[in-house]
């Protein structure tokens, strides 16, 4: 005959309980109270003085204190005042021989859990309070928990730099906008992955095993995308959180973009390059011409004279125009939103850039024609931000154009209420696709940059864009290839734009 199954009961909890009683007959009934209660266990330390109450809360595992309010060394309400100004956060339930019910309320409202009155609670309700007092205050830490992870998952979705958190399995708990944005990730899939998974699709600086098998608490590493889209470059940091025995808890992984200073670095490095080879040609058939000079017989150099000085004032000019663009582009650099300017002469400028900039190129031929609208007479501008912006669109249209000869037309016109757009169209060679977005950059030119075939330093249209934008205007550029470019841009207009 088969024997019945025995009862499977739920395990008993154990409450850990730290009762302050000086009476030793009352610390042993509420002793053996406890002991009769089937469904809990408490394991009971008591002490009989608050002074030796203080330094036993410190330690840790007591959930519940019973505390007699009168001690041999304190009196009264002032005991639990002295408890609670102590900084432990254990719950108290008050034990006075007392019924008082005003001393009850006004404990209660000072933060004692409970308040009983000795001699009249029973094993039930005793056990009732303390279980009360407990789970009050683990809903009390759990809500508490609850808050900061609200507080820090704020903090968190506003952060630039990416966060990603995971559990002990590697899987993604927690992703911010900016990890989203960095790592592509999708908003509705993102909590499948694990971290692998997340970074599998991008280059990474150390082998993808290190970061799961190291010991090490933090690795720093980069992580790159090169093959798909725009590059990225990533400072990544991996926190992982382990137990006593080493295995994961959770890892942190904070991302910081740093693509823009990788570009900086290399644009740098580009305009070093770029800036020893401009300035390197033109001072070398300075040298070189000079050296000539000096070597030469007297009859021969009369003869050569009138070439040489020719290419030695036109390599001069060259070396001084990039030095006087170096001036330019420190100063624009620099130039903040400019305050409420006079009204400048928008064909006495543009007639003076025009004039100077055919004297410029007086070897290749340049046609310069402008039409200035009535009304956009006057631009709300410092002439020298007008005339610098001309320049160095003109200057662009000039150099790089591949006709005879190369014909430029500037127009000027009132399109909206205290504007006036201005258009300068070439009939160059027209600019690839692939640099339209990327010419208003600075050190960026059409052109191999080894070889340095058009003068300048890659920054004209760079530079124009800052003190157009300064003065809160516009500027674009559309381009087809064979068939020349216009750039657009506008600046302030007075009220009244008509001539005076």
């Amino acid at each position: 005959m088969r024997e019945p199954l025995s009862e499977v009961r739920p395990p008993v909890e154990v409450i850990r309980v730290l009762l302050v009683e000086d009476d030793p007959e009352d610390a042993l009934l509420l002793r053996e109270t406890l002991a009769d209660v089937p469904s809990a266990q408490f394991e009971v330390t008591d002490v009989g003085t608050l002074a030796a109450a203080l330094p036993r809360l410190r330690e840790p595992g007591f959930e519940v204190v019973l505390l007699d309010l009168s001690l041999p060394d304190s009196q009264g309400f002032e005991t639990f005042e002295t408890v609670k100004a102590s900084g432990s956060e254990v719950p108290v339930v008050l034990l006075t021989g007392l019924d008082d019910e005003t001393l009850a309320l006004r404990a209660v409202q000072a933060g004692a859990q409970d308040y009983l009155v000795k001699g009249r609670a029973d094993g039930e309700l005793l056990c009732r309070s303390i279980r009360y007092a407990v789970e009050r205050q683990r809903t009390s830490h759990y809500r508490a928990l609850i808050t900061e992870r609200k507080r820090f998952d704020a903090a968190v979705s506003q952060m630039t730099d990416g966060i990603l958190v995971t559990g002990g399995d590697w899987r993604l708990t927690t992703a911010n906008r900016a990890a989203h944005l960095l790592l592509d990730l999708q908003s509705d899939s993102w909590k499948d992955l694990t971290l692998q998974q997340a970074l599998s699709p991008f280059a990474l600086s150390v082998p993808a095993e290190e970061l799961w098998t190291s010991g090490d608490r933090v690795t720093a590493f980069e992580v790159c995308r090169l093959d798909a889209g725009p590059p990225l470059f990533v400072d990544a940091r991996l926190t992982r959180l382990t137990e006593e025995s080493g295995d994961l808890v959770s890892a942190v992984l904070m991302l910081r973009d740093v693509t823009s200073e990788r570009r900086a670095a290399n644009v740098k490095a580009d305009f070093l390059t770029l800036l020893s080879h401009k300035v390197r040609t033109p001072l070398t058939v300075l040298i070189g011409y000079l050296s000539l000079c000096k070597k030469l017989p007297r009859e021969r150099l009369q003869e050569e004279w009138q070439d040489l000085i020719s290419t030695c004032d036109s390599e001069a000019h060259r070396l001084s125009h990039l030095l006087q663009t170096l001036l330019d582009f420190k100063v624009t650099e620099a130039l903040q939103p400019p305050t409420k300017e006079g009204a400048t002469d928008v064909g006495e400028v543009l007639q003076a850039r025009a004039e100077e900039l055919t004297l410029r190129y007086s070897e290749q031929a340049v046609e310069v024609t402008n039409e200035v609208a009535p009304d956009a007479a006057r631009a709300e501008a410092d002439p020298a931000h007008v005339a610098l912006v001309l320049d160095k669109i003109l200057d662009n249209a000039a150099k790089f154009g591949d006709k005879e000869p190369t014909r430029i037309a500037v127009s000027v016109e009132r399109t909206e209420p205290g504007w006036l757009q201005f258009s300068i169209t070439d009939d160059g060679p027209g600019i690839p696709h692939e640099y339209l977005d990327r010419v208003f950059q600075e050190f960026v030119q059409v052109e191999d940059l080894a070889t340095g075939r058009v003068p300048g330093l890659g920054v004209g249209l760079h530079m124009a864009k800052k003190v157009v934008e300064a003065h809160g205007g516009t500027i674009s550029i559309r381009s087809r290839l064979g068939q020349g470019t216009t750039v657009s841009f506008t600046f302030p207009a007075p009220d009244d734009a008509a001539p005076a």
